[in-house]
């Protein structure tokens, strides 16, 4: 499994930021048979207020935006993209009442479901799929319950 994670440079990388590969190769081994790749960009609000509008019509901000290349192609070695908010990120940590690396591994495990395939805005039952894969490998990354605690939910 080959990760690339690249921090914007105008944002200081937490000193736990190592062990996001860890996590990453951890959910391309659960979600995808055979060696895969993914590429995450971590950024700010406002970049990822312009991919947002560039790529979904949105003039928001968002948590975490996915570009699947798995979703069209089973054979894609590499399964697709991440671009993560890290400010969306410290803010959904503080309402959440967790840290910054929880709330950071909740949205690479987000990012992952869609890049699988499954996006919670298409139908309710695929939201419901979707939110139980997350449970299913938050709960395996040690990190049981936090829906159950998310006033985001």
């Amino acid at each position: 499994m080959t990760v690339a994670i690249q921090w914007k440079e105008n944002i200081e990388t937490p000193d736990w930021a190592t062990e996001l590969i860890a996590v990453m190769e951890f959910l391309l081994t659960k979600l995808f048979e055979k060696e895969r790749t993914v590429s995450v960009y971590i950024t700010d609000a406002v970049e990822m207020q312009l991919l947002n509008v560039e790529y979904r019509g949105k003039d928001s901000s968002t948590d975490v935006l996915s570009w699947s290349y798995y979703e069209e192609d089973h054979s894609a070695v590499h399964v697709g993209d991440l671009a993560v908010s890290w400010d969306d990120v410290c803010e959904q940590a503080d309402t959440n009442g967790w840290d910054a690396k929880t709330e950071m591994i909740r949205m690479l495990v987000h990012g992952c479901c869609h890049l699988y395939g499954l996006d919670h805005e298409r139908s309710k039952d695929e939201e419901i799929e979707m939110l139980a894969l997350e449970e299913q490998l938050l709960t395996h990354l040690g990190l049981p319950g936090l829906y159950d605690k998310s006033p985001l939910s």
